[in-house]
């Protein structure tokens, strides 16, 4: 049992980033006590025992019986499955979410009044990748209550790795961005001018847009992951008191935008009765909210 408590002390220690000094200043003892307890020499009285897991936030059980370091192993496995998940989710999400042009393009092609006019295929393609960004934000949500700390695990050798692949995705994908435009000015100098035509131009350019756009959102959400330092951090902030009463301000600020540009959709889809059209505030919204967080977030 001394020697679990001196191991998982010195675990939760080093990943609180304290000393033995700053610890022992905490615990007001002297840094030699601290010393003896991580090395198994002494332990320490019951009173200091309770004043340990609230410190580190971990129960008694844990501190005396556990593995702080298998702890860690498995939030750093948890923390790698989330990170590859949210990755490839939210380049699902963002694919079928630019897919919805070019779904509104074949209802156009098929000079169906149904499918062209009313937007239908649109705002189901545009529906279900919003509820995927949704269902990736919530879950991250979750996990990051979940694990509000996790010790950074990659190593510098995996880091070049990963940035190798992250350039490799990056050129490829504006690569493809760039030949979209191409095909869409050399094709609208030889199609036919009428609405099949114009129609199947804006299947195959956001077709295209999509299929770019894919690698690029991988390697940025990739990024992230490997960037645990960042989560950490981001983590303390939203957790700070600032933090909360930031995240409310951003939250009302981004409830108004919303509420303004669904009004503005009843409005114009009344007005024009294109589903393609009336959705476009709802584009502008999720755009002015994004300027919104970044303008009003107060984090140094």
């Amino acid at each position: 049992m001394k020697m679990n408590l001196a191991e998982n002390l010195k675990a939760l220690r080093e990943k609180s980033g304290m000393t033995q000094e700053q610890l022992a200043e905490r615990m007001e003892v002297s840094r030699q006590t601290i010393s003896k307890w991580e090395s198994g020499v002494s332990f320490p009285e019951m009173e200091k025992m309770i004043q340990l897991t609230e410190l580190f936030g971990c129960s008694m059980d844990a501190l005396l019986k556990g593995s702080i370091q298998h702890t860690n192993q498995d939030e750093a496995k948890a923390y790698e499955r989330h990170g590859d998940w949210v990755a490839r989710m939210g380049t699902v999400a963002t694919g079928i979410c630019i897919l919805a042009f070019a779904a509104q393009g074949v209802g156009e092609a098929t000079n169906l009044s149904f499918w062209g006019e009313s937007g239908v295929l649109f705002l189901l393609f545009a529906l279900v990748g919003s509820l995927l960004w949704i269902r990736i934000g919530m879950d991250s949500s979750y996990f990051r209550k979940k694990h509000p700390y996790v010790e950074p695990f990659y190593t510098e050798e995996q880091k070049e790795g990963f940035h190798r692949k992250y350039v490799s995705y990056m050129i490829t994908g504006v690569g493809i961005l760039i030949m979209a435009l191409i095909v869409m000015a050399a094709l609208s100098t030889v199609w036919p001018e009428n609405e099949r035509g114009e129609g199947l131009i804006i299947v195959l350019f956001f077709g295209i847009v999509a299929i770019g756009t894919m690698p690029i959102v991988y390697a940025a959400l990739q990024a992230m992951k490997y960037n645990v330092e960042g989560y950490n951090a981001d983590n303390s902030w939203e957790n700070s008191e600032e933090g909360k009463k930031n995240n409310k301000i951003v939250g009302k600020a981004c409830g108004i935008i919303m509420l303004v540009a669904a009004a503005a959709c009843m409005v114009l889809y009344t007005i024009t009765k294109n589903g393609s059209v009336s959705a476009l505030p709802l584009i502008m919204g999720g755009i002015a909210c994004g300027a919104a967080a970044i303008y009003l977030n107060k984090r140094k």
